[in-house]
């Protein structure tokens, strides 16, 4: 289905439900929300200098290592007050990572590709990073930043993780995973809980901690072991017309954890996982961290292929909120196009999320709820799921339910609405219990209009 027949489903169905003052209220509000935390995020303020990396000895052949010449290139723009460090034309290669400094921008010009190791010893000494939701000594990612401000990723070059070798860990990882999830529950010093060498914790690629003022724009992202663009604890973040093109599990696109006023425009994403997740930390060190995400816009995206499309949770102890997604596009996805997940275990919220013009040709399922996802552990926190807003959304194809949410008896979801929702052909029956004070208003499934049960 082409995006002008996309348009006019859409026109229909609004037109088949009327317009009322509620959904133009509602529309306004958000509007103006979003206008509002786009207005406040800070673009990087890059310093004046200008350096190309091959004046620091770098050959771009993909075999001479480049990192000597990248460090020094960044250390001599740091000390001018920052400024663009310029990656021309050919193949860079990277023996380990690259970490920033203030108001740097690296550039990459196009016909550049950044080449990285994929020889885990290259990413020691470990760094302080989170991994799925715990604070933890690891690896340190491919492109590192603690508590810098004013960074930028721009340009139409590539950035090639090389990751053969690491990504295939996470068959090795269970028990470095067991054990971090136990320290996370005991709150054990964070200075204790060092990983690294020997426990196959796979490491993003592009983490930032504690960071403000990001720009990442244009550049593709390719071939990476894990989480591809992850900000942590970061405030004003853009990421713009940005292709990611990693296929392996766990490529998450974009996971935004404990971030707060972001914005996504324009970008594309192959991935092997999730296209956008938003996350907050996991259970008890979740909890001691409390700092939600927060206030993110999202639009005019495209997922030509996914395993999931947008997702929030299941890691999301400290709160998801005031989440604006507009005009996202998705070709193929394998399960969930749209999913909110937590457990029994998780505590938190997901609250204040507005989607609102969805396009998805195939997926297993549309549209998934569950605060009973898998890995509970034994724990009594069901997270909270409220005031969730959907949208102007067409499936094609759904090869499974097109709708399945499934609250607890105990924590029913509330205060959803989902409106104008056309599941042109769904195959199993949808499913929606322990839902309560729930607006399901011009749902269409495979051309029946959807009767509450």
């Amino acid at each position: 289905m082409n995006r002008l027949l996309f348009l006019v489903i859409i026109h229909l169905l609004s037109s088949l439900s009327g317009v009322n003052s509620s959904a133009q209220n509602l529309n306004f509000d958000k509007q103006k929300s979003i206008k509002q935390i786009i207005s406040r995020i800070e673009h990087p303020v890059i310093g004046p200098s200008v350096l190309s990396i091959t004046d620091f000895g770098a050959v771009g052949n993909g075999v001479v290592d480049c990192k000597p010449a990248i460090e020094k290139a960044i250390k001599s723009a740091a000390s001018q007050g920052g400024g663009k460090v310029v990656f021309p034309k050919g193949t860079w290669f990277c023996k380990g990572p690259i970490h920033l400094e203030s108001k740097i921008n690296l550039y990459l010009e196009e016909g550049a590709t950044v080449k990285f190791s994929d020889e885990p010893g290259d990413y020691l000494p470990v760094q302080l990073v989170r991994w799925e939701g715990v604070e933890i000594y690891n690896y340190s990612p491919y492109i590192y930043a603690f508590e810098k401000n004013d960074i930028a990723i721009t340009g139409k070059g590539k950035l090639n993780g090389n990751a053969g070798k690491i990504r295939k860990w996470r068959s090795k990882q269970k028990p470095a995973q067991n054990k971090l999830r136990q320290m996370g529950h005991e709150l054990i010093p964070i200075k204790e809980r060092v990983f690294g060498e020997g426990h196959f914790l796979r490491f993003s690629f592009i983490q930032l901690m504690h960071c403000a003022n990001i720009l990442i724009d244009g550049v593709t992202i390719e071939n990476v072991p894990f989480w591809v663009i992850h900000p942590t604890y970061c405030k004003n973040v853009s990421i713009k017309n940005v292709t990611v093109n990693s296929p392996h599990i766990n490529n998450d696109g974009i996971d935004f954890d404990s971030c707060e006023d972001a914005f996504v425009e324009n970008c594309i994403f192959n991935c092997g996982d999730d296209a956008i997740v938003i996350k907050s930390g996991r259970d008890d060190d979740g909890w001691r961290v409390n700092k939600p995400s927060r206030n993110i816009v999202v639009r005019n995206c495209l997922a030509p292929e996914v395993l999931h499309g947008l997702a929030f949770g299941s890691e999301m102890s400290g709160g998801v909120e005031n989440i604006y997604i507009d005009n996202f596009h998705m070709k193929k996805v394998k399960q969930y196009a749209i999913q909110f997940k937590a457990n029994r275990d998780r505590g938190g919220y997901i609250r204040n999320v507005f989607i609102d013009g969805v396009f998805i040709d195939t997926s297993r399922t549309a549209v998934y709820f569950t605060n009973d996802y898998h890995g509970y552990s034994g724990g009594n926190n069901p997270s909270e799921f409220y005031h969730i807003d959907i949208r102007n959304l067409v499936c094609n194809v759904a090869t499974g339910n097109g709708i399945l949410i499934k609250g607890l008896q105990e924590k029913p979801i509330h205060h959803v609405t989902f409106e104008n929702i056309m599941i042109i052909e769904e195959n199993k029956p949808s499913v929606i219990k322990n839902i309560e004070h729930s607006e399901l208003v011009n749902v269409n499934l495979s051309g029946e209009k959807y009767q509450a049960q």
